[in-house]
């Protein structure tokens, strides 16, 4: 293998250590930088041209990505916060408060964490551990965040089961409340972040609800008070195929009777009074028309 391709195998990020350790010389390593196959991104670390700017900031830095920065690269939720969050022992070359700069190349707000991992678990030279990340990510994020963090994360597979308990058991104080009410249904940060506040005010709210049909069953992100559906779509684009396959269940949950509302990143992280309002509404008048069908046809079953 030649130094490329070791890099790219590395993340795109490799020390001399590591390149020597896999048989790369010296020699080999001065070649490479001459025919800009690879760059120096400070003394003693290197980067290929796949490298992307946080991994090159980090390089730069000789620091780790880390904290809410390292589980959005995995797509865990992070909530809102933008920053480049970075982890930087206090004895790395050209080291000291007065050498951590504010900002990036472009402009964005930089956060250093702690040089000693809480977790024994090691990460790479460029990137800490999952389950390092996770337990930075909730000590940063405010409650709701944290705990829609944990689930995405557990959701993900970017940490395990046992890993999640135990980040849980040595969890701030104020999330343990919430760390009582994770549950393991959402596909989403925005699922865990409606079902909770919904919950917070009153309403019961089954997440992976179901509503039969002729041919099978449905499935429902999540079910209000059991008679409103709630679809949350997220910040993605779902594709023309998803989004035709997403009327076509609305539609069809409208049909046998159960009101359903499609919720979008914006209605959930930035609208979110109106969003509640437009619930309470929806659920209020599916369950007068509940009221009225059973009156007039005698039962107590169900009406779709």
């Amino acid at each position: 293998m030649d130094p490329v391709q070791i890099v790219c195998s590395l993340g795109h990020v490799a020390t001399t250590d590591e390149l020597f350790r896999r048989g790369i010389s010296p020699r080999d390593i001065r070649a490479a930088l001459q025919t800009g196959q690879i760059t120096r991104a400070t003394r003693g670390i290197y980067v290929c041209q796949h490298a992307d700017d946080e991994q090159r900031q980090a390089a730069a830095l000789h620091a780790q990505i880390a904290c809410v920065s390292a589980v959005h690269r995995v797509g865990v939720w992070c909530g809102l916060d933008c920053a480049l969050h970075l982890m930087r022992p206090a004895d790395a070359r050209g080291g000291g408060a007065s050498a951590r700069p504010l900002v990036d190349w472009n402009g964005r707000e930089l956060q250093f964490h702690g040089a000693t991992p809480r977790f024994a678990r090691p990460g790479t030279p460029w990137l800490v551990a999952p389950i390092e990340a996770v337990w930075q990510a909730i000590h940063c994020l405010d409650e709701e965040n944290a705990i829609a963090c944990l689930e995405s994360a557990r959701h993900l597979k970017f940490i395990t089961s046992a890993e999640q308990r135990r980040i849980c058991v040595l969890a701030p104080a104020r999330l343990q409340p919430g760390i009582r009410e994770l549950e393991d249904t959402a596909d989403s940060g925005l699922e865990t972040l409606t079902r909770r506040r919904l919950r917070h005010h009153g309403f019961t709210v089954v997440a992976q609800g179901r509503i039969g049909t002729s041919t099978g069953s449905l499935r429902e992100d999540l079910v209000v008070d059991d008679c409103v559906a709630l679809e949350i779509d997220g910040r993605q684009w779902h594709g023309a195929e998803k989004l035709a396959s997403d009327y076509d269940r609305d539609l069809c949950v409208e049909g046998l009777g159960r009101r359903t509302l499609r919720l979008s990143y914006r209605h959930v992280m930035f609208e979110w009074e109106t969003t509640l309002a437009v619930i309470e509404r929806t659920v209020a008048d599916a369950r007068r028309n509940r009221r009225s069908v059973r009156r007039i046809v005698g039962q107590n079953e169900p009406w779709w």
